[in-house]
């Protein structure tokens, strides 16, 4: 017979169970659920997971020379509390980073656990620091974007943000080539924050690929100084110098202004950003003439035996177009010697407004280059369709259409080369970090829009126009150059042609008859003379004439030595 003791032992104890299983619950449900989080959290903060930055792939010139690049430097931080003498350690940082140790040791007694020295020292000082062992501060190295030739190249360059993507030019539009990708490490710390050797794991960073460029930094700095020094004189708004290969579509120089400094992106204003090569949109004026010399010849509309009466204007649907002045009886060579409107504007009646808008179109204009720069526009060039009765006057006379500076280079160069467009070539080769080609970009043609003949006959023309004509200023001796002037009036805001503002351009190639230089020169409102032949044409000589030295290109030769 079971005892009442035993019962009450048993109940005892039975109880107690139900009573510990309660207390276990109430625990576990705690760590589970109620403090779950916590502890959840306390395991991931011991998860340590590190991105290594990759370096940026270089850009190059056509010779290999640097543009941008990654270079090592330190980044310096402190930790106060682990400071034994702040004061000391501020000291000897202040020799070494020439900072004021009053500063340091105010920034070490504010308070904060953790402080950034500086993010951009020399890599040299690791070394230093390395043999100061100073306690509370800590080092790493890291890659930032240089540029050795700023604030050369700054337009076509671009920058990078403090993330390391590219913000403008080729390093926004290449970036995808030239990231590379990051690195990580990953690994799990004890309780005294100690990394756990074991647990390691490594992912290296993959640098990013090269970019070679077409163009010269010798000349790209010819073009510069010129292009600063027309600015000065002139007191002009906007200017743009391109310098290109006609023959292969090349860009070997391309300046925009007012620009900036790269190396400090931020204390210029985004306005000075803009690439005008490219985004720069304007009426090309008397430039566009020798296209329309092209069209004509080219149909058949024109003969080199003709004479054309300029009597100082014409009428066009009862519409005076002006010309400069009246200038008599001509050859058709005359038309783009003296700039005639009168006589351009008859080949343009002659062409008809369906011809002529499709040989203008052909030529490029309108047309997007595609060079992959970012913020390029299209320019504009009506279908003949949406014309007025007025256009026929205004269209071969560089009015009521708009061209951007690489679009009118390109079209003008197919005169250069047997009638032939060639896009311009920016980037000729995108290379691995182990020197592997990823992949190459060759001379590419958009196809044939006049005859070897015509081209020949226009280029002729073009010669004269710089020998005898409106060129005169661009001349240089013992060198045959052709060329051609612009002067396009602004519209304002009203709709209408502002008589005080303009855009002057000259367009010329060297040495002819196969000229392996294009230079074309656009300067916005400029102050005083403004006709294209007194003051863009005078730049273009001077460019020239750097580029001859440079080149070497004999007096009434055609060989060029470096190209």
């Amino acid at each position: 017979m079971i005892s009442r003791k035993f019962v009450r032992r048993a109940n005892f104890l039975f109880f107690l169970s139900l009573f510990l299983l309660g207390v276990v619950a109430v625990r576990v449900f705690s760590l589970q659920v109620l403090q779950g989080k916590f502890y959840r959290e306390e395991a991931l903060s011991r998860l340590v997971l590190e991105e290594t930055l990759p370096s940026r792939g270089s850009i190059l010139d056509r010779s290999g020379k640097v543009l941008a690049e990654d270079v090592g430097v330190l980044s310096i931080s402190a930790y106060p509390p682990q400071m034994d003498d702040p004061e000391k350690i501020a000291e000897e940082l202040s020799q070494l980073l020439s900072l004021s140790a009053s500063e340091l040791q105010q920034k070490f007694q504010s308070g904060l656990f953790w402080i950034e020295i500086t993010d951009n020292a020399p890599l040299y000082l690791k070394e230093a620091l390395e043999e100061k062992k100073l306690k509370g501060i800590s080092w790493k190295e890291k890659p930032v974007r240089f540029y050795p030739q700023a604030p050369l190249f700054s337009n076509l360059l671009g920058f990078v943000g403090k993330d390391r993507q590219g913000l403008e030019g080729l390093e926004f539009a290449f970036d995808s080539y030239i990231a590379g990708k990051p690195g990580y490490t990953f690994y799990e710390k004890d309780a005294l924050g100690r990394e756990i050797p074991l647990t390691t794991k490594h992912l290296s960073p993959q640098s990013g690929n090269d970019l070679l460029l077409t163009v010269d930094s010798t000349i790209q700095f010819f073009a510069e100084e010129a292009l600063d020094q027309a600015m000065e004189k002139t007191k002009a708004l906007r200017g743009v110098v391109i310098v290109n290969n006609p023959q292969s579509g090349d860009i070997l120089a391309m300046v925009s202004r007012p620009s900036f400094d790269n190396r400090n992106f931020q204390d210029f204003p985004p306005e000075s950003w803009k690439n005008l090569a490219i985004s720069m949109v304007f009426e090309p004026g008397s430039t566009v003439k020798p296209l329309v010399m092209a069209a004509a010849l080219e149909e058949k509309k024109a003969s080199l035996e003709e004479r054309f009466f300029c009597p100082g204007f014409v009428m066009v649907y009862n519409h005076r177009v002006r010309d400069i002045k009246a200038h008599g009886e001509q050859k058709l060579e005359d038309l783009l010697i003296n700039s005639c409107n009168v006589g351009i504007i008859t080949l343009a009646e002659r062409l008809g407004k369906d011809k002529l808008f499709y040989y203008l179109k052909n030529f490029g204009l309108g047309e997007k280059c595609d060079i992959g720069l970012p913020g390029e526009e299209q320019g504009l060039l009506r279908p003949s369709r949406d014309w007025s009765l007025l256009s026929i006057g205004a269209i071969p006379i560089g009015q009521e259409m708009m061209v951007t500076p690489l679009q009118l280079l390109r079209a003008l160069s197919a005169l250069t080369n047997k009638g032939v467009v060639m896009q311009p070539r920016l980037v000729s080769k995108i290379i691995s970090p182990t020197g592997e080609i990823i992949e190459g970009f060759s001379p590419v043609s958009s196809g044939e829009v006049v005859s070897e003949r015509t081209a020949s006959l226009v280029l002729e023309m073009m010669e004269k126009t710089v020998k005898e004509g409106t060129g005169k200023k661009a001349y240089i001796e013992g060198y045959r150059i052709g060329g051609k002037t612009g002067t396009g009036q602004k519209v304002g805001l009203d709709g209408r042609y502002d008589p005080r503002k303009f855009y002057s351009s000259f367009v010329g190639f060297f040495p002819l008859p196969e000229p392996r230089f294009g230079i074309i020169i656009v300067l916005d409102e400029p102050q005083g003379e403004y006709y294209g032949g007194d003051i863009a044409a005078p730049v273009f000589r001077e460019i020239a004439q750097n580029i001859i030295n440079y080149a070497g290109i004999m007096s009434d030769e055609a060989e060029v030595g470096l190209f």
